[in-house]
């Protein structure tokens, strides 16, 4: 006798308890791992895990830390993966906290936090302690180094002695309220906001600089005078450090003043003596592809986009730009020639370009240029030249644009076995207000970069940044013709001929 045949509700009831059955342990298995706060880190660059010495740093903190990011819903998806490492911080312990404050909607809070550490722009973290500030600024590669960031924030206010950056002012340097073209103010309160503690030095200040400050020269357009150049002088013989910012204006006594300590601006110098009394007027750069155009339309070569090789790879200052292929815009800039006697090698050139030097008080150097042109790209002209086309660019050089340099610790040093550094960027505007106030370029990283260099201060070397792993699948022809036969053929056809047979065995 032939068995009756399973009715359809047996047969869903017999496969609704199996499936129910399996929802039941995965549910089980899920609720006990989180119970257990057990996790993994599937991610790429495992930017969900903690590296051990930014937990210790945070663990290590006894007085209250506040991580503050500031973006709005519109960028909350993409910055996810920030903000949920961040809620991981401030989950290690009580004593650092973390919010995250909406320009738009959490406008009182927003006007709070800028009334005590003065205004946030978009995209950037902030990490407090008491009064003072470290800022972050969201870059495109900051999700690979933001650990290595927050620890470089918590040392530095946990440093009871920050750094000093000091701005010589009275000859026509960028300053506060100076506008787009002649303002400082917005690099004041990035280095405010980096950690470092900033001052003035201008014609009534007695006290010379303290030897460990960085002292940051913004573009005079007016001489010097002989007590500031003599005190530029004593301050790399103590080991301190020095950013020049220069161009085509540049006043005589600063630029003999650098080409003593071996750099030449303008002309690349024909004969290599430090003592040379006057000086050819500077050119500025033009660049036939990497320029911006901007208000002058019908003249924008003189605004320099320095990006990728550009930059030098290997040096503190230039190789974060160089990995994060991010853009500085550099306006009306001129060459910066690093005339080091290494360069000429072993020459009688070089002996008596050493000679020279050490005639004129110049302790033994090494450098190096970390920005500059594309070959048979960029020419020179005087600024007030009408524009003409350039002749022979194809066989034109590399241009340099700026250079770092470091001195051998000498022996009357105030800070035994510490040498002085000078770093020269031959452009005055590319740290103005109206620069620095368009946040689509690096200008700012640059600047904090070299400042972060001339202090000695660097991010904790023992956090490094995150490694993107990269997943790609090599296929031959053969293997992507199989692959596409697979899935636009055998698959759907394998779909059909099931369908079909079981509406056949069902019929």
């Amino acid at each position: 006798m032939a068995e009756a045949p399973t009715s359809w509700w047996r047969r869903l009831g017999a496969l609704s308890g199996a499936t129910l059955a399996i929802l039941m342990a995965i549910v089980i298995a899920v609720a006990a791992a989180d119970r257990s706060g057990l996790t993994a880190d599937l991610s790429a660059d495992r930017r969900f895990t903690l590296h051990p010495r930014l937990v210790a740093l945070v663990q290590e903190q006894r007085e209250p830390v506040a991580i503050t990011g500031f973006w709005g819903v519109a960028d909350r998806e993409a910055l996810t993966g920030i903000e949920t490492l961040c809620e991981r911080v401030g989950a290690l312990t009580p004593t650092v906290t973390w919010q995250r404050l909406d320009p738009e909607l959490h406008k009182p809070l927003v006007t709070a936090f800028a009334q005590t550490h003065g205004d946030m722009p978009p995209l950037t973290i902030a990490v407090t302690r008491g009064k003072r500030l470290y800022r972050i600024d969201l870059t495109p590669g900051i999700r690979l180094t933001l650990q290595r960031e927050l620890g470089a924030a918590l040392t530095s206010l946990a440093d009871p002695d920050p750094p000093r950056a000091v701005f010589m002012t009275g000859h026509g340097e960028l300053r506060e309220g100076g506008g787009p073209e002649h303002g400082g103010g917005l690099l004041i309160r990035s280095l405010t906001q980096a950690g470092f503690t900033t001052t003035f030095h201008d014609a009534a200040t007695v006290a010379p600089p303290p030897p460990q400050a960085v002292i940051i020269v913004a573009g005079p357009l007016r001489s010097l005078g002989d007590r500031d150049v003599g005190r530029l002088d004593q301050h790399l013989l103590d080991g301190g450090g020095l950013l020049v910012l220069t161009d085509d204006r540049t006043p005589d006594d600063l630029r003999q003043w650098l080409r003593r300590h071996g750099v030449a601006l303008g002309a690349r110098p024909p004969v290599p003596d430090p003592r040379q009394g006057s000086l050819p007027p500077a050119d500025i750069i033009l660049s036939l592809h990497q320029h911006q155009a901007g208000q002058e339309v019908r003249f924008p070569y003189h605004n320099l986009l320095i990006e990728g090789l550009q930059f030098h790879p290997q040096h503190p200052i230039s190789g974060p730009l160089a990995a994060e292929r991010t853009q500085v815009l550099s306006p009306w800039s001129t060459p910066v020639w690093l005339v080091d006697p290494a360069i000429f090698g072993d020459t009688a050139e070089a002996s008596a370009l050493r000679a020279a030097y050490q005639a004129v008080g110049t302790a033994p150097f090494g450098g190096a240029i970390i920005a500059g042109t594309l070959p048979s790209d960029a020419w020179t002209k005087p600024r007030a030249a009408p524009l003409q086309d350039p002749e022979g660019l194809n066989d034109a050089p590399r241009l340099p644009i700026a250079a770092a340099v470091e001195y051998i610790p000498q022996a009357t040093s105030v800070r035994a076995g510490i040498g002085g550094r000078l770093v020269v960027w031959g452009s005055r505007q590319v740290a103005s207000d109206g620069i620095l106030a368009q946040t689509a370029f690096a200008n700012d990283g640059l600047l904090r970069h070299s400042v972060d260099w001339l202090a000695r201060r660097s991010p904790p070397t023992d956090i490094p940044p995150a490694e993107s792993a990269a997943f790609q699948v090599q296929a031959s022809d053969n293997l992507l013709g199989i692959l596409t036969a697979v899935l636009l053929a055998v698959l759907p056809c394998l779909c059909l001929g099931g369908a079909m047979l079981t509406w056949w065995d069902r019929r």
